[in-house]
């Protein structure tokens, strides 16, 4: 038994030194000297990197905190109409990738959009004579971004409500507090290390992008890291943007973590009792509908409708072999990614499980990190790994490079990237299973093998499923990652969409991106029905 731990645990370490290595590699490049590409760069327009990432992020945490916080307290603690279709619909806009919803609003807002010409027309005037707000620039990139990623806030703080007790509302009451007062002083305070939590992870969402701030034509660090790696072809210039970029996330996250450890509010578990919702009626519920319908018709419904009507007018110009082909390889990729994911993350959390050692405790913990970093900054930091792999090891033997620009460069990078995620899922379905199973099978003498199969693996399916739902999704909504590693002439749904938005074919561009939110639905779906099941 000692033995199959010891090969459990000897696994975990080659694992974790193999996931961090990119990472490490790009945190190096911000010690390496200047070249000539990057004076150029540090002169012209790292500047307006820096200013366009810290504007979205700020965009961005405000509205997605509005949004979110708003929405989730007055689902939380009042009824109103159609409050409960709310509840869930809040959630839909988690369902389209940013950069699809992008595309789909630059078609119908832009100057020569589909909504805009019809407006123009209905009240015939011309542009110059009415106040024209421009969906294609960084306002327009901020506002798309947080009617998609609000969920984050919403999801938060809509949970940590739900755990506080109706005796502090009841205490605020007796002070003779009105609800607003209610709200400003005990709602508000007890809230925010759920709206930070919330914020962080639009915050980060937002910064990673590509898709999106590449088709409003807005210039961030990850649009750099594309501009200066195909277009000055400087990899090492790139990767120093990179490494500023993750060392920029990663203080980001300190930030976090330090403010929720500071910031803790808990309600007695001995007094607590579940929030009576309020009834609103007349203008405040009306109030309370338009609060919570406009995030869900301009974050799903009017996106969604839109791409409907132009998928069936352009299906048939699209849908041919080579889709089926492309639809074919992001299936495959999506399968074959979640089913390794996966069963990585069942090794680091088992390992966890059957050591209970500090050491497989941090190991884990830096396997995590690799979710935090923005994809494009994986990818770069993947390249220039298995190029060094590739040029002091490989080639060594083969004189062949056979790991750069491969399948396996683009499903080592989901590891590195989405490793986290299983992790958390299979942390939480260990949580529910007592020690005193293990125990069990030691003293009847069960052999670890057997123990595996006839013990965790029934109770963990539940968790299996739903880290390889999840992780599914995640790779066929990727778009940056794929974008850097992917071999010659292999695209993905993503990758097809964003290339015909760039040859201006919004409206064709829409077949991929129905498909790909199709089966992020589809997905989703059976994930619900599967949290059904587990309890």
């Amino acid at each position: 038994m000692n033995q199959a731990v010891s090969k459990i645990k000897i696994s975990s370490i080659f694992l974790t030194l193999l996931i961090s290595a990119p990472a490490v590699i790009i945190f190096l490049y911000l010690f390496i000297g200047h070249s000539d590409n990057w004076q150029h760069l540090k002169d012209t327009l790292l500047f307006e990197y820096i200013f366009n990432s810290l504007y979205i992020m700020f965009g961005v945490a405000i509205l997605t905190s509005i949004i979110g916080f708003t929405t989730a307290y007055l689902t939380s603690l009042y009824t109103f109409t159609f409050s409960r279709f709310f509840h869930y619909a809040l959630i839909l806009p988690f369902a389209f990738p940013a950069y699809i919803v992008a595309f789909i609003y630059g078609g119908m807002f832009d100057i020569t959009g589909t909504v805009t010409t019809f407006i123009l027309n209905l009240i015939n005037k011309d542009l110059s004579e009415v106040v024209f707000f421009d969906i294609m620039s960084i306002e327009g990139a901020i506002l798309v971004m947080s009617l998609v990623l609000y969920p984050y806030v919403y999801l938060i703080c809509k949970t940590y409500l739900s755990f506080e007790s109706a005796s502090i509302i009841d205490a605020a009451k007796t002070f003779n507090l009105s609800s607003w007062q209610i709200l400003k002083k005990v709602i508000l305070p007890i809230s925010r290390p759920a709206i930070v939590a919330g914020v962080t992870l639009a915050v980060m969402e937002a910064v990673a992008d590509f898709g999106v701030m590449d088709y409003f034509g807005v210039n961030t660090f990850v649009t750099g890291i594309f501009k200066t790696w195909f277009g000055m072809g400087s990899v090492d210039d790139a990767a120093k943007l990179a490494s500023i970029l993750m060392t920029f996330v990663f203080l980001i996250i300190i930030l976090e973590r330090l403010q929720r450890r500071n910031k803790v509010f808990k309600s007695s578990g001995k007094d607590f009792k579940p929030i009576d919702k309020v009834k609103l009626t007349g203008f405040k519920s009306f109030l309370a509908f338009i609060s919570c319908f406009i995030p869900v018709f301009f974050g799903f419904i009017l996106p969604f409708v839109q791409l409907c009507y132009w998928f069936f007018i352009s299906y048939e110009d699209i849908i041919d072999e080579d889709f089926m082909t492309i639809l074919y390889q992001t299936l495959s990729l999506a399968i074959i990614s979640a089913f390794i994911i996966t069963a990585l993350g069942l090794l680091f959390v088992y390992n966890v499980r059957k050591n209970k050692d500090k050491t497989s405790s941090i190991l884990t913990q830096i396997a995590k990190l690799g979710y935090s970093i923005p994809g494009a900054v994986v990818a770069v930091g993947i390249l220039s790994f298995f190029t060094i792999l590739d040029k002091n090891i490989i080639e060594i033997f083969t004189s062949n490079y056979v790991i750069s620009g491969t399948i396996i460069a683009i499903i080592f990078g989901y590891c590195v990237r989405f490793l986290a995620i299983t992790i958390n899922n299979f942390e939480a379905g260990f949580s529910r299973i007592p020690q005193t199973y293990d125990d069990a099978a030691k003293t009847l003498d069960v052999g670890e093998k057997r123990t595996f199969i006839t013990i965790f693996m029934p109770l963990l399916k539940n968790s299996a499923f739903a880290s390889f739902i999840v992780i599914f999704i995640e790779v066929i909504k990727e778009l940056p990652l794929t974008m850097i590693l992917r071999p010659f002439n292999y695209d993905t749904l993503a990758i097809l969409s964003l290339e015909l938005t760039q040859q201006s074919q919004i409206v064709e561009s829409s077949v991929p991106s129905m498909f790909i939110l199709i089966i992020g639905m589809i997905s989703v779906v059976l994930l619900a029905k599967n949290m059904n099941k587990a309890h």
